[in-house]
């Protein structure tokens, strides 16, 4: 395999532990809810997630969105869609009044009706969702080494505001020169527009290019469908899915460097 001179990077779950943040976020708002109405604190951020669920699956038009943006219940409890194409302006008017019904039905399910604590929860889950962005084993020694010799852009799916967030509070924002995101750019991935802008925006070629990402559905399709090889980042159990010869799969994202060069060198 030639030398890939431009890598696109996925961000949630590739470089940053977005599962811990929303963890950690549900739990913010929990600790508010324990402290103010004796509500223990992981019992109430279980209650919280279900009613987030439950009420943004309830809206039947969200559906479409969710999948042609890569965006979930959680994007819809802290963010506020800035800078997303038109086709967002419904959900972008309606999340003010998600999140209090959202946060009113979980207080509500564990018997408390208390508007001003429901806002007081809202405020807590947005204030720390990115507050505190980690980054994964790996990942700064990933993007420390490539940055300096190669076109490095990230390609994510979400909300703009969120993602921008992520990046500046985990320290990429001063080693990625450009992020394309869903929600800005009008479509995610896998649509193969997704993985050609990111290329486009830093000046390469397919030809020379790799995507890094943990997702088969989103990140590897998406490079797949521009002729594009992909690391697949797995964990530690490997979802099945069929062998593919510009698939790689690792376990981590500590494993990608070396996969990396050995796949230039021709040993992999």
């Amino acid at each position: 395999m030639k030398r890939r001179d431009v890598v696109i990077l996925d961000l949630d779950g590739t470089l940053v532990d977005e599962r811990g943040a929303v963890d950690e976020a549900f739990l913010a708002a929990a600790r508010v809810v324990q402290d103010q109405a004796g509500v223990e604190a992981n019992r109430f951020a279980r209650t919280a997630r279900v009613a987030a669920q439950r009420l943004w699956w309830k809206a039947t038009w969200i559906d479409p969105l969710s999948d042609a943006f890569g965006i979930s219940a959680w994007d819809g409890l802290s963010e506020d869609f800035t800078n997303a194409v038109p086709a967002l302006d419904r959900l972008r008017a309606w999340l003010p009044s998600y999140r209090q019904a959202a946060w009113r039905l979980a207080l509500g399910t564990v018997g408390v009706a208390d508007t001003a604590l429901a806002e007081a929860a809202s405020s807590a889950y947005r204030q720390c969702r990115h507050q505190d962005v980690r980054l994964l084993p790996g990942a700064t020694n990933l993007v420390g080494t490539l940055v300096h010799d190669r076109r490095l852009v990230l390609l994510t799916n979400g909300p703009g505001d969120g993602q921008r967030r992520k990046v500046e509070s985990s320290g990429l924002l001063g080693l990625v020169p450009d992020v394309v995101i869903s929600t800005e750019v009008g479509f995610a991935k896998p649509d193969r527009r997704a993985v050609s802008l990111a290329i486009e925006r830093v000046g390469g070629q397919p030809d020379t290019a790799i995507m890094i990402g943990d997702t088969y559905d989103r990140d590897v399709l998406g490079a797949l469908n521009c002729d594009v090889p992909a690391i697949w980042i797995t964990g530690p159990v490997r979802p099945e899915h069929p062998a593919h010869p510009l698939v790689s799969p690792v376990m981590s994202t500590a494993e990608v460097l070396p996969v990396l060069h050995a796949l230039e060198n021709g040993g992999a």
